[in-house]
């Protein structure tokens, strides 16, 4: 009966080992997912930004343009 409990209680360790070892690769890849998405989301706030500085450029050149008509007319 001892021998079925020092069994049982080392498979146990073994399981509970496993299980562990388990959950932190499952965290390192959850981190590198994570990293990834961060990473994708910079390069979209850098596209925005480009754009917005797009943006500001040709309504500026369309206030350059209203101005020339008003003036012109």
């Amino acid at each position: 009966m001892e021998n079925l409990q020092i069994i049982l209680t080392l498979v146990l360790l073994v399981i509970e080992v496993i299980a562990f070892a388990w959950l932190i690769i499952d965290i390192q890849k959850s981190k590198k997912k994570q990293d990834q998405i961060i990473n994708l989301e910079h390069q979209i706030l850098q596209v925005e930004e480009s754009i917005m500085d797009l943006e500001k450029s040709i309504i500026k050149k369309i206030d350059m343009l209203i101005d020339k008509q008003t003036n012109g007319d």
